[in-house]
């Protein structure tokens, strides 16, 4: 994370909108509390008049617009706090490397708390909910309907992935942009509940508007933007998320889960698959006031993420080419006395870093973690998915499985193999190299080797089936299967990836080395991150625990994180140095 680089606030005068730089406290108090330096209401604790957006639409258009860069943000130093310093490491891609930053606290990696960084995903709130309100407020009354349909897509994708990360959320006070405490919370059932019902009405108001490529060029650029210039992939979007969801709740509510699936895929319009020709996505165009992808930026760049150890064990144990296309091979490895390893660039192998695991104050390109495999070229020009049509398909193999009904009443060998395809297609790869990795039956015998370390954070590898699908498996084992190739094939989103996982517990990721948070066992790893106290916040915070159901720690579990598994020893394995949980989802 380099000083010289300074945020980059969103283009919307007339919202006044800063965003925090590095280590500034306001993400941890009210990041949806934007200022507003004119058109104040009388309503003191609600912005009531919200500003020029709230009486012109092509100001409102041109809110949304500025606004929408930050879904998913693309500037580096944002990327950090709303993803990369914590939930691109507990998904298991990537790991940072270093031991601190200029601001921020100590995060190793990053199993150290509190940090500054763990309330960086309501960066989201801070840079896209002021932009997007006047269109939900005042849409309607300006005579662009479509956008209050869009804004409600676009604030429920992204409390669907709040709600995912923290539990539960000030729902209404966030979408209000409500300016002084008390924010009332609701909890994550009633979160999604609203969720569910607000995609409902926000498809049918874009049904009956069908707003035309030029009216969705307003608010995505005349490029293609996000949808395309269609509004059917709007809908699909909001398909897509309720499929999403209604796959998060199955084994909280296992009759909802699939009276919301088969809506989504049983809808004419239907949810995101290989039929379709992208992801939907932000793409370079949409991105180029910054320019490369913000995840290679601060890899290559600035040398502040290294391929995860659980990712770089899972794809090498299964052979998966794509390893060759996101990540670069390692550089000469150097122990901590500066000393060869033997593990020089010759070896053209890839090696990850563990989470969890303590770190030299700065590592760079030839120190520390430094030479470990980063992000390759191919990702410098990678689009930011919003979701993605691999996720979609896999959750349709799972929900094969489940015995509920799909599109066309394919299996879940069919969705499986044709999530596996376009994971490799879409990378570069053919569907000859897809159909070769699918004959795999076993996984190699390859176990995680942490150079660097001196076999302190050697670990046996965890993934135990192989790729070829097998009739004659036990559901749970085809589960697996479908979940660990779900991983790779969604790469690089992590949230949906870390949600499955607590889910479901697989893929199988290794555990925690040093675990510096309260209650949180290694194994099972973090549940949530909980809300970080601080005296604006301090006595709305009192609530949480009635509706989480228990404390606000990371080892409270979330609505949907029914515990089924079992933790049990590994006896007579000098690697493995842990207990293994072992995943029971039938």
């Amino acid at each position: 994370m380099k000083k010289k680089h300074i945020v980059v606030g969103i283009a919307l005068a007339s919202l006044g909108l800063v965003l925090p730089a590095c280590g500034s406290r306001e993400l941890d108090n009210y990041p949806w509390n934007a200022p507003r330096e004119k058109h104040q209401g009388q309503n003191k604790e609600i912005d009531d008049t919200g500003g020029a957006g709230a009486e012109d639409p092509v100001a409102l258009a041109k809110e949304m617009k500025g606004g929408m860069n930050h879904v998913i943000t693309c500037q580096e130093h944002n990327y950090q706090y709303q993803r990369a310093n914590h939930i691109d490491v507990y998904a298991g891609y990537w790991t940072v490397t270093q031991n601190k930053f200029l601001f921020g606290g100590a995060l190793p990696t990053t199993y150290t708390f509190p940090n500054d960084y763990l309330m960086g995903a309501m960066s989201t709130p801070s840079a896209l909910y002021p932009a997007i309100r006047n269109a939900y407020f005042h849409g309607e009354r300006l005579g662009v309907p479509h956008f209050k349909a869009i804004a409600m897509i676009l604030f429920d994708f992204t409390a669907q992935e709040l709600t995912d990360i923290f539990g539960p959320l000030a729902f209404d006070d966030m979408r209000a942009v409500k300016r002084f405490p008390p924010r009332t919370y609701i909890s994550q059932q009633a979160v999604y509940k609203r969720i569910f019902d607000e995609l409902d009405e926000a498809s049918k108001i874009l049904r009956e508007t069908q707003p035309s490529s030029d009216e969705l060029a307003k608010i995505e650029g005349p490029r293609g933007g996000i949808s395309r210039g269609d509004w059917r992939n709007w809908v699909k979007f909001a398909n897509s998320i309720r499929l999403r969801m209604a796959m998060n709740i199955v084994k909280v509510d296992p009759t909802q889960a699939r009276q919301q699936a088969e809506k989504a895929m049983s809808d004419d319009i239907g949810v995101f698959t290989d039929k379709d020709a992208y992801d939907f996505t932000q793409d370079r165009n949409f991105c180029d006031w910054v320019g490369d992808n913000p995840i290679w930026k601060i890899s290559v760049g600035w040398d502040d993420l290294r391929l995860g150890g659980s990712m770089e064990n899972i794809m090498k144990r299964l052979d998966n080419p794509l390893i060759g296309v996101w990540f670069t091979k390692h550089g000469n490895i150097l122990n901590a006395n500066n000393q060869s390893t033997g593990y020089t660039f010759e070896d053209e192998g890839y090696i990850g870093v563990r989470q969890g695991i303590p770190m030299i104050n700065k590592s760079d390109k030839l120190h520390g973690y430094g030479p470990y495999s980063a992000a390759s070229s191919n990702m410098q020009n990678m689009p930011l998915p919003w979701i993605k049509r691999t996720e979609m398909l896999f959750i349709m193999a799972e929900a094969a499985l489940r015995g509920w009904n799909t599109p066309g009443g394919a299996t879940a060998q069919e969705w499986y193999e044709r999530g596996i395809k376009l994971s490799f297609t879409e990378n570069g790869l053919t569907e000859d190299d897809a159909a070769k990795y699918m004959e795999r039956t076993e996984p190699k015998d390859i176990d995680y080797v942490d150079p660097y370390a001196g076999k302190a954070h050697d670990l046996k590898g965890r993934v135990m089936v192989g790729v070829a699908w097998n009739e004659a498996d036990t559901d749970e084992i085809k589960l697996e299967k479908i979940i660990t190739q779900k991983y790779m094939a969604v790469f690089p989103c992590s949230a949906p990836t870390w949600t499955t996982f607590r889910r479901t517990g697989y893929p199988r990721l290794f555990p925690v080395y040093i675990n510096n948070w309260r209650g949180v066992d290694g194994e099972l790893q973090l549940r949530r991150i909980p809300y970080v106290e601080n005296p604006n916040n301090a006595e709305e915070l009192k609530t949480l625990p009635a509706l989480l159901g228990g404390p606000n720690e990371g080892s409270t579990r979330l609505w949907w994180d029914v515990p089924t598994e079992t933790i049990t020893d590994i006896p007579g394995d000098d690697l493995a140095k842990s207990k293994r949980r072992e995943p029971k989802n039938f």
